[in-house]
């Protein structure tokens, strides 16, 4: 049976293929979704919880945008993630990264505010069930901050990757 999922068009639910791809604008940024089923299909309605799930998106954003924060002001993984690349880049890369940025704070501040979303993966029936990807440019740096919440948008933790 195929059902419209929102921004992923018509989607055979009972059998979805492993990776399907749709897309949002959020803040005037085309956004990259994906719903993935690699480790099967759940039993449950699971249309109905990302329907819920997206309905909430833009307080979503806000929470793990606030979690970004909270994790770099306590030193975390954030905090490690704008260090190494203020470390390990040229200050010319650095300033490309910075412009449009408030002039006014730190370069580390900066670079945190640098940070933007490029991709939001599903997952239905795993315990992170919605994975946020951040990135100072893809173009920049392969590496990431990820933040992944549960179903209901309830952060389960922040941690950079590539």
């Amino acid at each position: 049976m195929k059902k419209n999922i929102t921004y992923f068009g018509e989607v055979e639910i009972n059998s979805p293929q492993e990776y399907n791809e749709g897309q949002i604008v959020i803040d005037n940024r085309q956004i990259k979704l994906d719903l993935n089923f690699y480790d099967g299909v759940p039993e449950y309605d699971w249309v109905a919880e990302y329907e819920n799930y997206i309905k909430d998106l833009e307080q979503h954003k806000a929470d793990v945008e606030a979690a970004i924060r909270a994790d770099y002001e306590d030193g975390g993984d954030v905090k490690e993630y704008v260090d190494f690349h203020l470390e390990e880049l040229d200050a010319s890369i650095i300033d490309k990264v910075l412009v449009g940025t408030d002039a006014s704070k730190s370069k580390e501040e900066r670079l945190l505010t640098a940070l933007k979303l490029k991709r939001i993966g599903f997952y239905p029936g795993n315990e992170n069930y919605a994975v946020w990807d951040y990135t100072i440019g893809r173009e920049i740096t392969d590496l990431l901050v990820v933040v992944n919440t549960d179903s209901t948008g309830k952060i389960n933790y922040v941690t950079w990757e590539n």
